[in-house]
């Protein structure tokens, strides 16, 4: 083998680990991405839960007055001045323990993650905060709203693509075919 054959090689050597680690960077980003938002929709799926669980609770109190809300009532959070504001801004946000998330059958979920609850506005906490599109929320209302208008862009963005699509009728050829 010459050195010129050789040096052939090496740039060829050179250029596939170029690719692959290209390749293999774009794979870890796709991945990456996939994985947080499934971890998003899991989060997004317990507060719907307790929601729903908490709903049904709510109600029954206000038929049975009896029927004790879950959670300790709260006037201020301490752990985050984000949720603080949030929490001080209403005297009806309770906190969940260990053993409400159990009672409502979300015991694997840990009581330190922070999960308020508001039951007249029928609106959830979650302390950790949820990131999404570079943002962070903290109340299930404020997620979905962002998620409801993120659908209505896009069912704009789509509508517009197929009003410029649509074929455009020539008016000029629509007058002269009236007049004769």
């Amino acid at each position: 083998m010459t050195n010129e054959e050789y040096g052939i090689t090496a740039i060829k050597l050179i250029f596939t680990v170029i690719i692959l680690a290209v390749i293999i960077s774009g794979i870890v980003f796709i991945v990456k991405k996939l994985w947080q938002d499934n971890n998003v929709k899991d989060i997004e799926t317990d507060l719907l839960y307790i929601k729903a669980k908490c709903k049904i609770i709510h109600d029954k109190n206000i038929i049975d007055k009896n029927e004790q809300l879950l959670g300790e009532n709260i006037k201020e959070y301490s752990e985050n001045e984000k949720i603080n504001e949030i929490v001080s801004q209403s005297q009806k946000w309770y906190r969940l323990s260990q053993g409400d998330l159990e009672a409502i059958g979300l015991g694997d979920l840990k009581y330190e993650d922070g999960y308020l609850i508001n039951y007249d506005e029928e609106d959830v906490i979650y302390a950790k905060g949820i990131e999404e599109n570079e943002q962070i929320y903290y109340k299930l209302s404020e997620l979905e709203k962002q998620r409801r208008e993120q659908q209505e862009d896009k069912n704009q963005s789509s509508e517009q693509t197929l009003t410029e699509s649509e074929p455009q009728v020539d008016n000029e050829n629509k007058e002269e075919q009236t007049v004769e």
